[in-house]
């Protein structure tokens, strides 16, 4: 290192060493040479701190005191016109650069940190002042060198605990990050609605569960309280102060605002959030919508309603033709009665049959046989069972098929309920004289192939009113009403349970006085 790598400009190292001359000849004056000699060399023989003189034009050691020597693993006179950088590292003097680097100027003396190197390679780190001066009718440089081991040992202490604490604190954050992933996973992947808030019941945070079900984004609910989302009845804000009181969770079932004005019943849970002490600091809420539950409620009640209906009627009438039976025993007419109750109770069994079927496809009960189905071969040899059922009913059936179709993975027996539905509702609906036509074919939809079956009749139609209900449970229609035609109602709607269970669907285009035609669409290669 050379202190000459910011060197002052000549003029002015000649102004500083014309000023330490006056001040030395000052000096020489008033003291005797004798004493402040003696003095000088004292200081520098005894000195706590590692002094180096250094010729400032080949930066090499002219002189070293005994602590310096010691401290360096060297003897004084090995020290002697060795070039400092075999003793002092090289580094950067520039003050602007280097962070540890100082210059007083008040004094002229130039502050640093370095290192010296020991002899034997080990690195000493030290706080430098070097200043120049003269010194035996000569320019030297001063190096006044302070071991600062301690304070680096303390330093590296010191960074080594930030760095601990960072890494802790770096770590925590972590934590607290992944525990904050893993709670809003868990409250985005719940279907109930969450939502918290305040100790006022001023929202602070809703799930995704709570936006797509009241339709309110965040920063729309964070503007809501609970009295303005839901409708309490005063029963309910005297229950839950009573639960809150406790620290006890409210349960209730109460109506939801969504954000378009529409109401939606819901049963809604209220938690008190309590702090260590016992004050209350929030509330976390969940709710979902019960309007299924409803609808499947009043569904239920319709289908016993309707159930008792249709048994009624076949009951009414065999308990009427038994009596009747019983009186025609002697006017002739038992025979015909006997028929009679035949027939109703035939229409008992069959609805009875329809319902066990029903129930067991709702329940998820029924048992289906997957194999490989030839639907064409099926579906001719229907056709071909009931050509001499359309010749009674002077009607005509027909089929077309292209010349070979996929297999199809299903339930044989299944699948042939829904296509003799279809069939058994064609022939009903069919006046004397029409063409019942059969069709199957391959459809490519949405980049899947489908397996299409088509029952097309030149019946009286289905009104508007009429196709949104066909699939309705017991539901017949005015034509079937009117027409006197046998049925519980229920066939179609086991049609299309039976066709979504196999993956598929079945629509309906029908114009009144245009016939009807029904398509079954199954699914090509689904599991």
């Amino acid at each position: 290192m050379s202190f000459l790598n910011i060197p002052p400009s000549n003029e002015h190292l000649e102004q500083e060493i014309g000023v330490l001359r006056q001040r030395i000849a000052e000096l020489e004056a008033n003291q005797s040479p004798t004493s402040s000699a003696t003095y000088a060399d004292f200081l520098f023989e005894n000195s706590g701190e590692s002094i180096l003189i250094i010729d400032p034009y080949t930066m090499k050691i002219l002189e070293a005191n005994p602590n310096a020597a010691r401290r360096l693993g060297y003897r004084r006179d090995e020290l002697v016109y060795l070039a400092l950088d075999q003793v002092e590292m090289p580094r950067a003097l520039d003050e602007y650069q280097a962070e540890t680097s100082w210059q007083s100027s008040a004094s002229g003396t130039f502050f640093y940190e370095s290192a010296y190197r020991h002899k034997n390679g080990t690195l000493i780190p030290v706080e430098v002042s070097s200043r120049l001066v003269f010194w035996q009718g000569r320019d030297v440089l001063i190096n006044f060198a302070r071991d600062i081991r301690w304070r680096k040992e303390a330093e590296a202490a010191l960074r080594q605990v930030n760095s601990s604490l960072e890494q802790q604190v770096r770590q925590h954050t972590a934590e607290l990050a992944a525990e904050k992933e893993k709670l809003e996973a868990v409250l985005g992947s719940i279907a109930e609605g969450v939502a918290m808030a305040d100790a006022n019941k001023k929202i602070v945070y809703v799930n995704p569960a709570f936006t797509s079900l009241t339709l309110f984004s965040l920063a729309e609910a964070q503007m809501q309280s609970f009295e303005a989302m839901f409708d309490f009845a005063p029963r309910d804000l005297q229950a839950q102060a009573a639960a809150f009181a406790q620290g006890k969770a409210w349960s209730g079932e109460v109506v939801g605002l969504c954000q378009d004005g529409r109401f939606y019943p819901t049963v809604l849970t209220i938690v008190p959030i309590l702090a260590d002490d016992g004050r209350l600091t929030g509330y976390v809420t969940s709710h979902q919508d019960i309007s299924r539950f409803k609808a499947l409620d009043k569904a239920q009640y319709s289908f016993i309603t309707n159930v008792s209906h249709q048994l009624r009627t076949p009951l009414t009438n065999i308990k009427l033709y038994t009596q009747l039976v019983e009186e025609g025993l002697s006017n002739g007419r038992a025979a015909h009665y006997l028929h009679v109750l035949g027939q109703q109770a035939e229409r008992l069994e069959h609805l009875v049959q329809d319902i066990l079927e029903l129930a067991s496809l709702d329940s998820s009960e029924s048992i289906f046989e997957w194999r490989p189905v030839d639907v064409r071969e099926m579906l001719r040899q229907m056709v071909d069972n009931n050509q001499r059922r359309a010749q009674l009913a002077q009607q005509t059936v027909t089929f077309a098929a292209p010349g070979s179709l996929p297999l199809f993975m299903g339930d044989p027996a299944r699948l042939r309920q829904v296509f003799n539905e279809l069939l058994d509702n064609a022939f009903a609906y069919s006046p004397p004289g029409t063409t019942i036509a059969l069709t199957a074919s391959l459809h490519d939809v949405e980049n899947r192939q489908w397996l299409t079956v088509q029952v097309q009749d030149n019946g009286p139609g289905i009104t508007l009113e009429d196709q949104a209900h066909v699939f309705d449970r017991f539901f017949r229609g005015h034509p079937a009403e009117q027409g006197n035609i046998v049925g519980t109602g229920l066939g179609l709607c086991i049609a299309q349970q039976i066709t979504q269970a196999h993956h598929g669907h079945i629509n309906m285009q029908s114009e009144p006085g245009q016939g009807t035609t029904f398509t079954v669409w199954l699914p090509l290669g689904a599991e």
